[in-house]
């Protein structure tokens, strides 16, 4: 299948890991599939799938993220509780190192909305206009998210990159 790395790249860096960004990927491609009839062609096919990937991955998300606070009886379970500490990227194995588990780290520690745009532009290279139309949002606010999600991390890896 043509996307099935790149759906699994994308839910695997918002979701934080594996099994996760796999069913998040497969539910993607049964989702489209069930969709193909009522695709209306205002976007290219490719954001129209990402927008269902990222769309699937941020509901997975909540799902298990819900399901941690009512396991651990905490109604206030942070976005750490439900993301991995230290998300490993599968792809870039053999060069995990020190510095790839902090920008991962810085990564995963960014909102939902500014870690989607961020994935969708320096990950999978998509243009604003791309994104802009994947998220439904203008790109005004693509380049406003992007703008902060850079910050923020610059800010929290700039002791670390400094040393």
């Amino acid at each position: 299948m043509r996307y099935r790395q790149k759906a699994y790249r994308v839910a695997y860096r918002l979701l934080g890991n594996e099994a996760d960004a796999s069913d998040a990927a497969a539910d993607s491609f049964v989702k489209a599939f069930a969709a193909a009839a009522g695709f209306r062609g205002e976007s290219s096919v490719k954001t129209w799938f990402y927008r269902i990937v990222v769309n699937t991955s941020l509901d997975l998300r909540r799902r298990r993220k819900r399901n941690v606070s009512m396991d651990a009886g905490d109604e206030e379970a942070s976005l750490a509780d439900s993301i991995p500490a230290k998300a490993e990227n599968p792809f870039d194995a053999a060069e995990r190192s020190e510095i790839s588990v902090k920008i991962a780290d810085a990564v995963a520690s960014l909102s939902e909305k500014h870690r989607a745009v961020f994935v969708l532009a320096v990950v999978e290279e998509l243009s604003y206009r791309e994104i802009a139309d994947t998220l439904g949002i203008s790109i005004g606010t693509v380049m406003s998210r992007l703008f902060y999600a850079r910050k923020y991390l610059q800010e929290s890896l700039s002791g670390y990159l400094e040393a």
